[in-house]
C-alpha cells in the first residue's frame, strides 16, 4: 500500500512539472482549415500561439492543455488561416498612391491625355522649364491618335510647350517624352545635342533599339530603358515615390491589408536604402523587410577605363550591411541585375518598335496594322531579310522603299534584342555578389537573357562553391526548353509574376508575332506556338527543380500587390471573362501555390527557420481570409480565389490589421 502511495506522489509530481513546463497559450484559433505550409503541406483544424511563437499545430481535442484562464480562444466558422504571405518581387515607394500627377493605368487615348496632363501642370504651379513627370501611363493600350493628335510627340506637344514631359509607363521600362524633353537629349560627353533625326543615327546610335523613330526617321517619343537616362535633368527617371514618412507607414498598411508580412523590395538605391533604415529604426517594421540593392552603376564607373568598379559597389553593399543590418527586421541581402529589358515593343510605329528583351533567335518582322473601332491589332504580312528586296534596300531612300515595297526598309535588319548590361559585367558582378555571400535576384525577360543569368550563376557557383548567397530569376518569362534540365544542378529560386500569365489577347497580339506567325485571334493559342509553350513555364521549372516563388511587382500593372489574384492564375492560367487558358499543361495546385507565396519566399529570404510555415517554434506570422481555399479547389471553384479578402494580419503574434471585428470569440 505505501509503495503505491509513493508511486501515486511520484506521478503527481511528474505530471505537475510536465504541466509547469506547458506554455499557455494566448490564443488559440480553430474550427476550420488551417494551412501549414510545411513539408508533409499539412492542413490541421487548430494553431495556438504564445507572445510571438507558435505553440502547438494539430486538432483540436489536443490543444485543451494549452489553455488556461487567460486563453482567448477565436472559432473561425469556415474562415481559413495561412501563413503570412511572402511578396519576394515587390517596390514598395510605387505602392502608395501618387499625391502628383498619376495616371493609374487607365488607357487613355491621346485626346483624352491631354486636358489630363494639362490640369497636372497647372495644379502644380510649374514654372517654365519645370519637368512634368507623370506616372502610371498605360503605354502599349488606349493612347488612340486623332486628327489633332496623330502620335504621342503631338500629343505631348500640345499639352505644353514650355514645359519637358516624360510619361513613366506602368512597366517601369517605357517613357512618352515631348520635343521639349528631346532637345534636352545629352551625350556621353555631357554636351546637349538633342534627340532627333541626326543624333540617333550618329551619337545616339548604340541606342537604336531603344528609341522609337517614325519612317522619316525622327523620334516618336517613345524611349525604353537606359535611353531615358540621355534626358538631362529628369528629376525621377523610375518613377519611385520619395520616402517620406507618409510613404513608409502607408507602405506598410498596404502590405498588412493585403496579408503579406515578409518582401523583397526588388531594387532600392542607396540613398533608398537609408531613408527606409531611418524610418525602421524609430517606426518599427511590420514586415520583414528585405532588400536588393540596385544602381544603374554608371556612378561606379571608372573615367579612366570607363568600366563599372565592380569591388566599389560590393564595398557600398558591405558598408550599407554594416550601418542598417541590425535594426529589427530590416535586411539588406541581395544584388539586383537587369540582364534585359521587356518584350513590349511598339507595334504600330513605322517601322514597328522590336521587343528589346534578349532573344535567342531574331525576332520576326510582321507588318502590323489596325482597323478603326477594333482594339486587336491586325497582321498584314511578314517580312522575310533574306527576301530580294531587303538585299537591295540601301539602293533606295526610305520614301522610295516605303513606297514600292509598302514596309519600312528598318525590318530588314534582324535583332535578337539586347541586354542591359554586357555580358562580362553580368558575370562578373554575379561572380562578386555570390563570393561576398550577397543573394542574386536576376531580371530575365527573353530566353537569352535567362540563359545569361543562369550560366552566371553557374560560372559563381564553380568560384565560389561554399558561399551562403543564393540565385533568384524574376519574370523568367520566355525560358528555352534546353535550359530547363540545367535547373537541377543549382539551387534558382523563380520570382514569376502569375497574374502576367493570364491571357489577354490584345496584349497577345502584341508580342506573340515577334516569336510566331501570328494572323488572327486563334492563332495566338496555337499548342505549337513557340511562345505559347514557353511562356511563364511554371509547372515544368517546378519539375525541372526550380523553387517557385511569388513576386508581384507592384507598381508594375497595378500598384495593388493582389496577392490572391496572383494565386488563382498560378493554378488556372485562365482569362474568366474570355475563358481562354494559357498552356493548362504549365498549372501547378493549390498547395504549390501557396508554398510559392509562404515558405518558399521564407527560403529564399533565408529565415524559413522562423517564418514560412505554421509550425511549433516558429514566428507567429499568418493571416485569416474570408474564403476556405481547400474547399474552393475540391469544389472546382477556382475562380472565386481571386476575390479572397485578408480579415486579419498577425505579425510577431500581434494582429496588426483587421478587416472587421466579425470573428465569434468565446
Amino acid at each position: 500500500m505505501k509503495s503505491i502511495f509513493l508511486s501515486f506522489i511520484a506521478l503527481a509530481i511528474l505530471t505537475n512539472c510536465s504541466n509547469e513546463n506547458i506554455k499557455h497559450a494566448d490564443f488559440i484559433f480553430s474550427g476550420s482549415d488551417i494551412y501549414t505550409a510545411n513539408e508533409s503541406q499539412d492542413v490541421v483544424d487548430t494553431i495556438a500561439i504564445s507572445k510571438d511563437k507558435i505553440i502547438f499545430v494539430g486538432e483540436k481535442k489536443d490543444s485543451e492543455k494549452f489553455k488556461n484562464e487567460l486563453t482567448r480562444e477565436i472559432k473561425l466558422d469556415g474562415k481559413m488561416i495561412l501563413p503570412g504571405l511572402h511578396d519576394v518581387h515587390i517596390h514598395l515607394p510605387g505602392i502608395v498612391d501618387s499625391e502628383f500627377c498619376d495616371l493609374n493605368v487607365i488607357p487613355y487615348s491621346l485626346d483624352e491625355l491631354v486636358p489630363i496632363l494639362k490640369k497636372c501642370i497647372k495644379d502644380a504651379e510649374l514654372e517654365d522649364g519645370e519637368w512634368l513627370s507623370v506616372t502610371q501611363w498605360q503605354y502599349y493600350s488606349g493612347n488612340a491618335p486623332s486628327g489633332e493628335n496623330p502620335s504621342l510627340r503631338v500629343a505631348l506637344d500640345n499639352v505644353s510647350a514650355n514645359h519637358p514631359i516624360m510619361l513613366l509607363g506602368h512597366d517601369g521600362h517605357t517613357s512618352g517624352v515631348n520635343s521639349y524633353a528631346l532637345d534636352l537629349a545629352t551625350d556621353s560627353s555631357g554636351n546637349q545635342i538633342g534627340l532627333n533625326r541626326e543624333t540617333v543615327l550618329n551619337e545616339f546610335s548604340y541606342l537604336n533599339r531603344l528609341i522609337g523613330v517614325n519612317e522619316n526617321g525622327d523620334p516618336t517619343g517613345l524611349v525604353k530603358e537606359h535611353a531615358r537616362k540621355i534626358f538631362k535633368g529628369h528629376p525621377n527617371l523610375w518613377g519611385n515615390a520619395e520616402i517620406t514618412e507618409k510613404v513608409y507607414k502607408d507602405s506598410a498598411r498596404i502590405l498588412a491589408e493585403s496579408g503579406i508580412t515578409s518582401v523583397l523590395d526588388a531594387a532600392l538605391r542607396d540613398y533608398e536604402i537609408v531613408k527606409f533604415a531611418d524610418f525602421a529604426s524609430i517606426i518599427d517594421l511590420t514586415y520583414r523587410l528585405h532588400i536588393a540593392f540596385y544602381s544603374d552603376y554608371d556612378e561606379f564607373r571608372t573615367i579612366s577605363s570607363n568600366e563599372i568598379n565592380i569591388d566599389q559597389i560590393i564595398t557600398t553593399i558591405k558598408d550599407l550591411q554594416e550601418n542598417y543590418n541590425d535594426i529589427p527586421n530590416f535586411h539588406l541581402t541581395t544584388g539586383k541585375i537587369f540582364v534585359d529589358g521587356v518584350l513590349e515593343g511598339d507595334p504600330l510605329s513605322t517601322p514597328p518598335m522590336l521587343p528589346n528583351a534578349a532573344s535567342l533567335s531574331d525576332y520576326l518582322q510582321p507588318v502590323f496594322y489596325q482597323k478603326e473601332g477594333i482594339d486587336l491589332v491586325q497582321i498584314e504580312r511578314y517580312i522575310d531579310p533574306r527576301a530580294p528586296e531587303c538585299k537591295k534596300y540601301f539602293d533606295l531612300d526610305t520614301d522610295k522603299f516605303i513606297k514600292l515595297h509598302k514596309f519600312h526598309p528598318n525590318q530588314c535588319i534582324g535583332s535578337k534584342g539586347v541586354f542591359e548590361h554586357d555580358l562580362e559585367f553580368i558575370e562578373n558582378y554575379t561572380a562578386a555578389l555570390h563570393g561576398a555571400g550577397i543573394n542574386v535576384h536576376s531580371h530575365t525577360i527573353g530566353d537569352r537573357a535567362f540563359r545569361a543569368a543562369i550560366d552566371a550563376f553557374e560560372s559563381a557557383k564553380k568560384m565560389h562553391p561554399t558561399s551562403q548567397g543564393n540565385f533568384s530569376v524574376s519574370h523568367a518569362q520566355v525560358i528555352h526548353p534546353d535550359d530547363k534540365p540545367r535547373l537541377s544542378d543549382i539551387e534558382i529560386f523563380f520570382a514569376f509574376t502569375y497574374s502576367w500569365i493570364e491571357p489577354f489577347s490584345d496584349y497577345l497580339m502584341t508580342v506573340s508575332p515577334f516569336f510566331d506567325r501570328i494572323f488572327s485571334e486563334e492563332d495566338l493559342y496555337h499548342q505549337k506556338n513557340y511562345y505559347y509553350k514557353n511562356s511563364y513555364p511554371v509547372k515544368s521549372v517546378q519539375d525541372a527543380g526550380g523553387i517557385l516563388v511569388a513576386g508581384s511587382d507592384a507598381p508594375i500593372e497595378t500598384r495593388d500587390p493582389r496577392p490572391f489574384y496572383n494565386l488563382e492564375k498560378s493554378i488556372t492560367r485562365k482569362n474568366n471573362d474570355t475563358g481562354r487558358v494559357m498552356n493548362s499543361s504549365e498549372a501547378i495546385g493549390l498547395f504549390d501555390a501557396i508554398d510559392a507565396y509562404t515558405i518558399n519566399g521564407a527560403k529564399m529570404l533565408q529565415h524559413d527557420q522562423m517564418t514560412g510555415s505554421l509550425e511549433v517554434g516558429k514566428k507567429a506570422d499568418f493571416i485569416i481570409i474570408d474564403k476556405n481555399l481547400v474547399e474552393l479547389n475540391a469544389l472546382n471553384m477556382l475562380n472565386e480565389i481571386s476575390e479572397t479578402k485578408v480579415l486579419s494580419t498577425w505579425f510577431d503574434g500581434k494582429e496588426i490589421y483587421s478587416r472587421s471585428n466579425n470573428q465569434n470569440e468565446t
